[in-house]
């Protein structure tokens, strides 16, 4: 492997054409959300027709992204593209709201108008939706699946949620959907017998019991929510599919962003296995806020004659320099330590870096100018 990066002349996107979805995965604080702006834009700059979905930009990419305070969730902003992008290629942006998302699944595949209204005027609604281990997870795949059944865009790149494990995201809708299938839910819902089979007494006389520990009116407005939320669920899930298929098809590609810090790397690792066991496509690495390798510092004396001619620049300046010189050769050996790392461990997966910039990109045109400096490192 050589000692520094490989930069074409005009270097490829870590995209495979055949995806229509791109899912931007990875730990927390290594730039995720803007490493997939910087992809959604760079595509839409080739052509294509792009929607780029994000869960919590930071205020300097919402602005770049065009969100404002006017801005609804659940819109999809129209996001002028700089000047030399090709003529076809649009970019949308789409800031994710569970509720927004909750509330058109209830519309769309509850049993009838009547039915849905109930659910959404139930009091428990909200802070299922708001405050449910894994809704916002569930809401964002349920989101991509309805975006990419209605088939208007050529690429939709996914922002996963901020989630303090980023293995959260692949087994959180799992849970959620555990009230259509729990047999403990459908024991509180009353649909279901297992619970009676078991304890032998029927449904009524275990909703009364719980009635007395929690209120019985807030036990028959659980139960009938969860029961009517269940046929929402269900409805959606037969006729979307499940969210395995999407993730696992042929459509759908992942792409990693980490960091080169060792504890980054390790998780990244991690993540790669997990990936490989759910079988989903990872496309390429990203390894974001790279800092190149730099060659061995020149001896001291050669650098003090250097500066012998410039003014207030003595022992102790001279010595601040040599430091800091020194120290950020030790970050580009360590970003190169985790290209190799990760070379070896997989050795099929494309590794991509992204220079670091201080400060980060906060227009598109910056945003442009990253998506410019994608750099394959050579393995």
């Amino acid at each position: 492997m050589p000692a520094e990066p490989s930069t074409p002349t005009k270097p490829p996107l870590p995209l495979n054409p055949q995806r229509r979805v791109v899912l931007c995965v990875g730990p927390g604080g290594v730039g995720k959300t803007t490493c997939a702006a910087t992809l959604a834009l760079a595509a839409a700059r080739e052509g294509k027709k792009v929607l780029v979905v994000t869960i919590d930009p930071s205020r300097r990419l919402a602005q770049a992204l065009g969100f404002d305070a006017s801005a609804k969730p659940g819109t999809e902003l129209e996001v002028q593209l700089p000047a030399g992008a090709a003529g076809s290629g649009t970019l949308k942006a789409l800031l994710l709201d569970g509720k927004v998302v909750f509330d058109r699944l209830v519309r769309g595949y509850a049993s009838d108008a009547a039915a849905a209204e109930k659910i959404l005027r139930n009091p428990i609604y909200r802070a299922t939706t708001e405050h449910l281990g894994g809704a916002l997870e569930y809401a964002a795949m349920a989101q991509l699946r309805l975006l990419y059944d209605e088939g208007r865009h050529d690429l939709l790149v996914l922002d996963t949620p901020p989630t303090a494990n980023a293995l959260e995201f692949l087994a959180a809708p799992d849970r959620v959907q555990e009230l259509v299938t729990n047999p403990a839910i459908r024991l509180l819902t009353g649909t279901g017998t297992f619970g009676a089979r078991v304890l032998g007494i029927g449904n009524r006389v275990v909703l009364k019991a719980l009635g007395a520990v929690g209120g019985g009116q807030f036990i028959e407005e659980l139960g009938a929510f969860l029961r009517e939320f269940a046929v929402v669920l269900s409805a959606f899930r037969e006729r979307a599919g499940d969210f395995q298929e999407l993730l696992t098809s042929a459509a759908t590609g992942v792409i990693l962003t980490t960091s080169a810090s060792q504890f980054s790397v390790r998780e990244a690792l991690a993540f790669l296995e997990v990936l490989r066991q759910r079988s989903l496509r990872v496309d390429a690495v990203v390894l974001n806020r790279m800092i190149p390798a730099f060659p061995e510092p020149p001896a001291r004396e050669r650098v003090a004659r250097a500066l012998e001619t410039l003014d207030d620049v003595g022992a102790r300046e001279l010595e601040a320099l040599m430091d800091s010189y020194r120290g950020i050769r030790v970050q580009g050996q360590r970003s190169l330590a985790a290209v190799q790392t990760l070379a070896r461990a997989y050795p099929s997966i494309p590794v991509w870096a992204l220079p670091r910039r201080e400060p980060p990109p906060n227009s598109l045109r910056e945003l442009a100018s990253l998506g410019d400096q994608f750099i394959r490192v050579a393995g």
